[in-house]
């Protein structure tokens, strides 16, 4: 008796329950606790970037999914690029976002769907060619705008990390749990000072 309610105090209580990773892990959809869309992002990065959010940003994504709708509830304007058409569509339908969908799956179709849409206050990079959209993100940012990699842990990555290391952007890496995922994850932020996170 004592193991089972171990087992219930356990699922019900404690880190995973108020961030809600239990229910997302159970629906398979990165959501909260009460059911409302979170980005795929590392617990800590959703937290920062909850507590800073501005309704006056513009934000681009490459990579449309949950967190377009939750971008959306917050700032002004989202955009995002998707390569697949059946996938936008589906984003498209449940917020205000603007999906730009690429006319194929090549690298310069999918990066080259931004190009002069900036200057974004905030670029997300989580979804495909993820060094390409690294170094073009830079010409997309406005005054004080900064770079979110998720899965910044992996070793893939490293060639767009590094680009932007070389122009003189910080790392701010939030390892921790990630919705509906049992395995820790990396999602980073790349500022250079006076940017809109107060970093």
């Amino acid at each position: 008796m004592k193991r089972q309610l171990a087992r219930i105090e356990a699922a019900t209580s404690g880190y995973l329950d108020q961030i809600g990773w239990i229910t997302t892990r159970a629906a398979g959809l990165a959501t909260d606790k009460a059911g409302h869309p979170i980005p795929w992002f590392t617990y800590p990065a959703i937290a920062l970037l909850s507590d800073r959010v501005r309704a006056s940003w513009r934000v681009l994504e490459f990579g449309a999914g949950m967190g377009t709708l939750w971008w959306s509830q917050r700032v002004r304007e989202v955009t995002a690029v998707e390569h697949s058409s059946t996938w936008a569509s589906q984003v498209a339908a449940q917020c205000s976002a603007r999906i730009l969908r690429a006319a194929d799956d090549t690298v310069a179709s999918y990066v080259g769907s931004a190009h002069g849409s900036g200057p974004y206050d905030v670029v997300i990079v989580d979804g495909l060619y993820r060094n390409e959209c690294l170094e073009a993100a830079t010409d997309l940012l406005g005054s004080g705008g900064v770079i979110i990699l998720d899965d910044a842990q992996r070793e893939e990555y490293v060639p767009g990390i590094e680009h932007l290391r070389s122009m003189g952007y910080r790392m701010l890496p939030l390892h921790g749990p990630q919705p509906v995922s049992k395995h820790p994850g990396c999602t980073s932020i790349f500022y250079r000072d006076h940017n809109v996170l107060g970093l």
